[in-house]
């Protein structure tokens, strides 16, 4: 059998299609750019005036803390405030595992995010800022199962359904007075 004899060409690459490709591809992106839409929670600390501002710490000094927690379990919300469980005897820091506020909708599934009694809770946010209107921090804590949704609508009860404050954060005003607890410090791996 005779062999062939294969000889070696050098075969050189062409870039310029790939390059023409790149150079019409980035203005399409930047252009893709202009028109997404980029969800975003713009979040400001509250701006106050000198005197204002030392007026209020005066008074948070003199004021005693709230420390306002509010656990979400599969039965309900229990609520403490100052380490002290809402519903327990006088003393002791937890009654018992029990909610302090039970579930609106008995029986429902974890994934029925109306099955917590929101209501109940807006009510009990808006007793404690009666009694302590310089608070606006709540620390929130969740057992491992509950939803995220229900931890959102969670916050949206403790800050008041009908709170619009960020006009008020923006243009330095006074605080609506529908908004209860809307600095949320949501705790994880709490039991």
């Amino acid at each position: 059998m005779a062999r062939k004899k294969f000889e070696e060409e050098e075969i050189e690459a062409n870039l310029l299609p790939v390059m023409n490709v790149m150079f019409l591809m980035i203005p399409a992106l930047l252009m893709a750019m202009e028109f997404a839409q980029m969800a975003s929670i713009n979040v400001s600390p509250p701006k106050f005036a000198a005197a204002a501002q030392q007026k209020d710490e005066q008074e948070k000094k003199d004021e005693k803390p709230l420390n306002l927690k509010v656990f979400v379990m599969e039965d309900g919300f229990r609520v403490s405030a100052d380490g002290q469980q809402e519903g327990a005897e006088a003393g002791k820091s937890q009654d018992s595992k029990a909610p302090t506020i039970g579930l609106a909708k008995q029986g429902a599934p974890l994934n029925d995010y109306e099955r917590y009694d929101y209501a109940q809770l807006e009510a009990k946010a808006k007793s404690y800022k009666q009694l302590f209107p310089n608070e606006v921090v709540v620390t929130i804590s969740a057992e491992a199962n509950i939803p995220m949704q229900s931890i959102i609508m969670t916050m949206d009860a403790l800050a008041g359904r009908q709170c619009k404050i960020a006009k008020a954060l923006k243009g330095g005003e006074k605080i609506p007075d529908e908004c209860f607890f809307w600095q949320p410090i949501v705790e994880g791996g709490a039991s």
